[in-house]
């Protein structure tokens, strides 16, 4: 695993300062770690049921952009939210979570995972990491929104297994009040009623937008309560694919600004959305 220092995130409407080489941070400053891992296994015995010449390969491949400082708070929590979002675990030793994930999803295909070396013709014509092999699974953690008061985080992960028509594919998105240091759930921005009106006003919003995004079935909130908050004060929810539309529509995001809403906001939902 490779870690590199990513300069603290100058924001348009604020800057995050670093203090010196000992790592500490005013108040004031976030800066993230990048963390990097590959893993490739051969799924022993394979060969012989999908009648290839030689046992089928899966390739794992990771990229997060990890919080380390934000506004001089504690960051274990984001980061285990970070974590969990991406390989369903936890703790403070990243790189065992990363490994333990990825030979567990590699093994979720039914073969004994061994490590596996591709043949130098194979990497030579695929410069793309996980191209390279019969099925992969990859995911990306990286900021979608950084604002003084706003952290929205997005965790993609995608996956295709050997021989299958199309891989899968979503994201998950975190959210965070800089000020309490805390994650933002939908509950801590709308009441109880609120929460229970929002199907109607998705859907009403979606049926708007069906000349962009296309024809969609919204019944309920996007599963996991998935949204962000976006830099231009909407918040957006997100669906992902096979969720409320067809595989070819990709994942469909329903922007609403929070004026519209501003009955059902609580008082946290009216600090971080509307700065009262």
């Amino acid at each position: 695993m490779k870690y590199s220092y990513i300069i603290a995130i100058a924001a348009a409407v604020a800057a995050f300062t670093a203090c010196n080489k000992a790592d500490k941070y005013a108040s004031n400053s976030i800066a993230f770690n990048r963390v990097e891992m590959t893993r490739s296994y051969r799924l022993a015995g394979s060969a012989a049921d999908f009648e290839t010449e030689r046992d089928l390969t899966f390739g794992c491949e990771a990229d997060i952009l990890m919080p380390t400082v934000v506004y001089g708070k504690a960051v274990g929590a984001i980061q285990d939210s970070i974590l969990s979002a991406a390989f369903g675990a936890s703790g403070p030793d990243h790189s065992a979570i990363m490994t333990d994930a990825m030979q567990r999803i590699a093994g979720e295909i039914g073969y004994e995972v061994t490590d596996t070396v591709l043949p130098d013709s194979v990497v030579a014509r695929t410069a793309n990491f996980v191209s390279r092999y019969d099925g992969f699974f990859a995911v990306e953690g990286c900021v979608e929104t950084l604002t003084p008061r706003i952290l929205s985080y997005a965790v993609t992960t995608s996956t295709y297994l050997p021989h299958a028509a199309h891989g899968m594919y979503g994201t998950r998105y975190l959210n965070y009040d800089l000020e309490t240091g805390k994650q933002i759930e939908l509950a801590d921005l709308f009441t109880p009623e609120g929460l229970a009106a929002l199907p109607a006003k998705l859907r009403d919003t979606a049926r708007q937008m069906e000349p962009v995004i296309g024809l969609t079935d919204i019944n309920s909130l996007p599963a996991d309560d998935n949204f962000y908050l976006a830099a231009s004060g909407e918040i957006v929810f997100a669906y992902q694919p096979y969720e409320v539309a067809s595989y070819a529509q990709g994942e469909i995001q329903i922007p609403i600004e929070p004026y519209m809403l501003v009955t059902y906001l609580t008082k946290d939902g009216n600090r971080l959305l509307l700065n009262q």
